[in-house]
């Protein structure tokens, strides 16, 4: 198998990150998960690793804002690392923070960054979430 070149490998990456996000706006998290290494682990929190740990965070999401989508602004591949700035929309029609639903779209901007292995799953992510902004529009601050 030929291997690619840092170019080749920023574009599969990247793709594989957008094809990622795809799978979870369809609520296709055995197909999202596939994007992540059996051995992922998120850095910026403490949770479980792998893709069980990824699986019940996507699950989490679903549920606390089972219409979620999330729209990527702005994603930039460099070897085998994959920026992402996106919004996420979604409407409030669950209790989040003790705050009881509003029937309200939310929107949220969040940043993601993600190591790459050489065969392309991700092995390592960072997030960075707006949560003011989220705690602001539900009402839990003034």
């Amino acid at each position: 198998m030929k291997s690619l070149d840092k170019t080749e490998t920023a574009a599969r990456n990247k793709q594989n990150y957008l094809n990622a996000k795809h799978a979870f706006n369809n609520k296709k998290l055995d197909e999202g998960i596939l994007f992540y290494a059996p051995d992922h682990q998120v850095k910026s929190k403490q949770s479980e690793k792998g893709r069980d740990g990824i699986r019940k965070f996507f699950e989490g999401l679903h549920t606390t804002w089972p219409d979620i989508q999330i729209k990527v602004e702005h994603a930039v591949a460099e070897d085998n690392w994959v920026m992402g700035r996106s919004i996420a929309t979604a409407t409030h029609s669950k209790v989040v923070l003790g705050i009881e639903p509003t029937g309200k779209t939310i929107t949220a901007a969040f940043w993601d960054l993600h190591l790459f292995d050489d065969d392309g799953f991700i092995i390592e992510t960072w997030n960075l979430l707006d949560n003011l902004a989220i705690m602001q529009q539900i009402g839990s601050l003034k």
